[in-house]
This record gives C-alpha cells, sequence and structure tokens, in this order.
C-alpha cells in the first residue's frame, strides 16, 4: 500500500515536472527540433533496458516462444504508437513554445482525458458511466474557463 502511494506520487510528481522541463527545453532549441531530441534520447536510454529485459525473460509468454508474432507486433504496434505518439507530442510542443505551460498542460491534459475516455469506449469496448460523463462535464467546463479569453 505504502509502496503505490509512492508510485502514485512518483507518477503525479514526474507528470507535473515533465511539461515544464519540457517548456524549458522547446523555449531553448525549438518544438521541431526538441520533439525529434526526445524520442532519439529516449530510444537510446532504452536500449539496455530492452536488452536486460529479453536477457533475463526472454519474450512475453503469450507469444509461446513465435518470436516472428513477437517482432510482427513490435514493428507494427510500435510503429503506430510512435506516429501517434510524435504526432500529438509536436504539436504539444508548439503549443508550450506559443504559450506558458500552466496554460497549455491543464487544456491538453483535459483534453487528453476526455479523449482517453471516449476511446477507451469505442475501441476497447470499455463501460461509460454516468459518473465518469458528469466528470468530463466539469473537465470541458475547466477548459472552457482556461480557453475562454481566446474565442
Amino acid at each position: 500500500m505504502l509502496n503505490d502511494i509512492f508510485l502514485f506520487i512518483l507518477n503525479g510528481g514526474g507528470w507535473a515536472l515533465k511539461p515544464i522541463l519540457e517548456k524549458i527545453s522547446v523555449d531553448k532549441m525549438g518544438y521541431f527540433y526538441f520533439t525529434f531530441v526526445r524520442y532519439f534520447v529516449s530510444g537510446i536510454i532504452a536500449i539496455p533496458f530492452i536488452i536486460y529485459q529479453y536477457n533475463r525473460h526472454g519474450i512475453p509468454k503469450k507469444y509461446k516462444n513465435d518470436r516472428n508474432a513477437f517482432l510482427y507486433d513490435v514493428v507494427v504496434w510500435g510503429s503506430v504508437v510512435s506516429v501517434v505518439a510524435i504526432s500529438a507530442i509536436g504539436a504539444n510542443y508548439y503549443l508550450l513554445e506559443k504559450y506558458n505551460s500552466n496554460y497549455v498542460t491543464p487544456i491538453a491534459e483535459g483534453i487528453l482525458l476526455i479523449f482517453n475516455a471516449i476511446f477507451s469506449c469505442i475501441i476497447l469496448g470499455e463501460r461509460f458511466t454516468m459518473d465518469m460523463m458528469i466528470g468530463l462535464i466539469f473537465i470541458l467546463t475547466g477548459i472552457f474557463f482556461f480557453y475562454r479569453k481566446h474565442l
């Protein structure tokens, strides 16, 4: 329980600090360069972790040692998610270059929550409740208050 609380704090604090550090980076090198530099550096950092995981655990058990199926999923899903992520983060960095982090991040994160709820229902078939609808209305209201000076 205490470990989970620490992890929630680390997760929340890390994701709160990330846009501030991104704003500093975007202001220094521009949104376009930083978009790709970030993913390039992340890829380099990931290599030893991938090698460690593979050497220690092999491929996930669900593939039943079918390396071709695993490689196929790595290439296909890695490519799809990377294209979506780079497109989204490029837009985010452009907005961070143009506006303050305390303006961009709450709006972007609010919209992220709304689309996540919608896409989870459509793509994954997850349930959507009335409480979730009310929560999303509150999020939309918050986004309106942040953005209203630009309307």
